[in-house]
């Protein structure tokens, strides 16, 4: 985290927060998700994508922020498990397309459930 950053409070439930904050909510519960994942030794990127949208009449785009998501890799480099955090609900989604799940929904304050359910399908050191 930068200096200019600071980590958010999590969002209660009922309460709403603007994009802005929310996405600064997601990257920050995705960072501390990764510090965990790191101290087992799991490999971790966290990536921002991006889209642009287009003024009806101009030709000017405009950047917006579509998703914040954090992608695990096995020791070979394969990509094992994504995991992205919901906008609105604060849950952690993560999916494993290695096992063939889509999609597991598990609490945002429960990042400790994350990181066993990432370690638990990497693959084995021979």
């Amino acid at each position: 985290m930068t200096s200019a950053q600071t980590a958010l409070e999590p969002v209660a439930e009922g309460h709403s927060t603007t994009d802005g904050s929310a996405q600064q909510h997601q990257a920050s519960l995705l960072s501390e998700l990764e510090h965990l994942l790191r101290a087992q030794d799991v490999r971790t990127s966290i990536t921002h994508r991006v889209g642009l949208r287009l003024r009806d009449d101009e030709t000017n785009l405009f950047p917006r922020t579509d998703q914040v998501e954090l992608a695990v890799s096995s020791r070979e480099g394969w990509e094992v498990a994504t995991v992205t955090v919901g906008l609105r609900s604060g849950c952690f989604m993560v999916c494993l397309p290695v096992i063939g799940i889509d999609c597991q929904v598990i609490s945002g304050d429960r990042p400790d459930a994350v990181v066993n359910v990432i370690v638990a399908v990497l693959p084995k050191e021979t």
